[in-house]
């Protein structure tokens, strides 16, 4: 899998406490717990409508695999 750096700025600092000791509980890293959250969200939040909204830019649908 190929990977791109994010960076996060101006995240409420107890958020990013409570985030560290999540992962720390639950034995991850910070990314990967960060990953972890991010792709049950996805897979519980979005609905397929939602994401084809998401790959809208400028009025042009991005073309997926």
């Amino acid at each position: 899998m190929e990977t791109k750096t994010v960076n996060l700025r101006d995240l409420p600092e107890e958020f990013v406490r409570r985030a560290k000791a999540y992962a720390a509980l639950s034995g991850l890293s910070l990314k990967d717990f960060f990953i972890k959250s991010v792709e049950v969200a996805m897979e519980n939040e979005i609905r397929p409508k939602a994401i084809g909204a998401l790959l809208v830019k400028e009025g042009k649908r991005k073309k997926t695999k």
